[in-house]
């Protein structure tokens, strides 16, 4: 069995055990249980996308290539025209899509798909991506093939390419050419933008391997792994043909083992995590129902005055929750604007001090020397800033965040205190909060489309885009006596703009981290209360109904209780087995 079916199949039974938590809620009366699996976990687990971009020069046939993968001529080929949009091939009957920049989405038929390209019909202007969708297997459990333009091809499709597909790949392939392998401007990018981003998902691909013979084969590849040794530790390189893949050699072309490869690097390195983020949150969420069905059969024992009683009191413990969660709010807003103020004074002190030392730098080089390196001279030095003011934003939001994740589990228990003080002999209920690195609930960088190890190189990468219409004009000067002159007026103020940029774009990436913490500690901390209030208002129901919906009822929880513990113990042994082939790695503690 590969790597890639394994992990289907678990990710099928996972899926399986959260369906069977959500019915037994909706069963028990926990309606705000069940909506949260059904709304949140159990579409984000079917819906995850795994994202493979294909990067490459012009001619280099990353489309043909692109098409190999497929299986099939998926995509219009041709000599000279390339990709004038980003393509996102996914699963599905064959059709497509144009995605516009406004969000709006419009069909186009699949022959038109051969005018999204250089040279073609059709006006691409505001069309942000073409999704197309197509019946192959490699697509299947939501695996997303990015076919890009050439980047050496336009600057703002580059930086598309570059500051939002690349920090959310889960691998990137970079495409080589083998009549020409690793040009200086494939350098250049591969040491300024790719790697300094995505060093650890890269894997470089040799195409039209079959123009050479195999002295000549042996001679490439071992001149592409020296050369890429430089740039990246133990490179990953597969030497294919796509036009012979094509033809339907697979094997012989090389394809197969790079496909088997990626297959194995998604189950490892990102199915794990995401199938375990999924069951940790099904056996917190099974526990609590356990809790709340212990509950409801003994509500179910009590007569209706009692029960009436208890529940206006487990009732007004929720109501005034939400002050505890309006205070705990108060907190993280006034911690994340302590953080969001030092990051500007940290960027706003870069800025100056940078700003101040550039004249100096300007003055000791040739005019030759400022137009070639200046503009890559002044990015280094900001990404090398972003990349450590990244590192430090992300201690500092952890530490709100696990201040926020004590609050919500000393909540709980104290809930459960009280449950078990209201209902009478109750067991105490527990609700686990796990750990930060494990909670992706808590974090929610999902959302933005980037992890935060990526923050800074995204950010960076906008400041010097927003400030590269100053720097073109310092560069445009054809005088070399008045280079000098114009690039010390000119350079310091396109780093004070720039690192304003830099502290107002990590500042709106705090500001949406914390509206993800804040939804989370509100609704973790009314979980607990509001599960267990649903299932008594359903023992209360039962009641008011008669006898005969009272002992249903009672028959109903034993059985739930029996479905319940075997869909836990499936969920336990699932999780253990996520971790138990020597990876080396271990899920977080119960």
């Amino acid at each position: 069995m590969s790597e890639q079916t394994d992990y289907q199949g678990k990710r099928q039974d996972v899926l399986s055990c959260l369906r069977e938590v959500a019915i037994l809620a909706e069963d028990a009366g926990a309606a705000s249980l069940a909506k949260k699996l059904r709304d949140d976990r159990i579409p984000r687990l079917e819906e995850e996308k795994f994202h493979l971009v294909v990067l490459g020069e012009f001619n280099h046939g990353k489309t043909t290539f692109v098409n190999a993968l497929l299986g099939a001529p998926v995509l219009p080929m041709g000599v000279t025209p390339t990709t004038a949009v980003i393509h996102q091939v996914v699963h599905g009957v064959r059709g497509a899509k144009a995605v516009a920049e406004d969000g709006n989405v419009r069909g186009v038929s699949f022959d038109e798909v051969g005018q999204y390209v250089v040279g073609g019909n059709a006006v691409t202007d505001g069309v942000r991506y073409l999704e197309v969708s197509y019946p192959s297997s490699l697509l299947e459990g939501g695996v997303v093939l990015v076919d890009t333009p050439g980047v050496n091809d336009l600057n703002s499709t580059r930086a598309e390419i570059t500051y939002s597909y690349v920090p959310r790949a889960d691998a990137i392939l970079f495409l080589l050419d083998a009549g020409q392998i690793l040009k200086e401007s494939e350098r250049s990018f591969l040491s300024n933008k790719l790697l300094a981003q995505s060093r650890d998902k890269v894997l470089f691909v040799i195409n039209k391997i079959d123009l050479l013979d195999e002295e000549e084969k042996e001679q490439a590849l071992a001149y592409a792994r020296t050369q890429l040794a430089k740039l990246v530790p133990e490179p990953k390189v597969y030497a294919i043909s796509s036009e012979q893949a094509l033809g339907g050699d697979r094997e012989g072309a090389g394809l197969n083992r790079l496909v088997a490869d990626l297959q194995r690097f998604l189950s490892d390195e990102r199915g794990k995590v995401l199938l375990d983020n999924a069951l940790d949150e099904g056996l917190r969420t099974s526990h609590t129902l356990k809790r709340g069905i212990e509950v409801q059969k003994q509500a179910l024992a009590m007569d209706q005055n009692e029960l009436e009683r208890r529940l206006a009191a487990l009732e007004g413990d929720l109501a005034s929750s939400e002050k505890a969660v309006e205070r705990r709010e108060r907190i993280i807003r006034e911690s994340l604007a302590a953080v969001k103020a030092l990051v500007r004074k940290e960027c706003d002190d870069f800025g100056r001090r940078f700003a101040a030392a550039l004249p100096q730098e300007i003055e000791s080089s040739r005019a030759e020397d400022l137009k070639r390196y200046l503009p890559g001279f002044m990015e280094e030095r900001f990404r090398s800033f972003a990349d450590r003011q990244g590192s430090e934003i992300q201690k500092r939001l952890e530490k709100v965040a696990e201040d926020a994740i004590a609050f919500v589990s000393e909540e709980a228990r104290a809930r459960g205190e009280k449950i078990a003080e209201t209902f009478g002999g109750a067991p105490n209920v527990d609700l686990t909060v796990n750990t930060l690195a494990y909670d992706v609930g808590v974090i929610a960088l999902g959302a933005f489309g980037i992890t935060m190890m990526a923050l800074s190189n995204v950010f960076v990468g906008g400041a010097m885009a927003l400030a590269a219409p100053v720097l073109a004009y310092v560069f445009r000067e054809r005088a070399d006596r008045d280079l000098k002159r114009r690039a010390t007026e000119e350079a310091p103020q396109a780093v004070l703009k720039a690192s304003s940029d830099l502290a107002e774009a990590f500042e709106k990436s705090i500001d949406e981290f914390g509206d993800k913490l804040v939804e989370f500690v509100k609704n973790a901390n009314e979980e607990l209360t509001r599960s267990i209030a649903e299932v008594v208002r359903h023992a209360r129901e039962a009641r008011q109904k008669g006898e005969g919906e009272i002992a249903s009822l009672e028959s109903q929880t034993g059985m739930s209780m029996a479905r319940l513990s075997s869909v836990q113990g499936k969920m336990t042994t699932l999780r253990t087995s996520l971790w138990a082939n020597g990876s080396g790695a271990s899920p977080p503690a119960q």
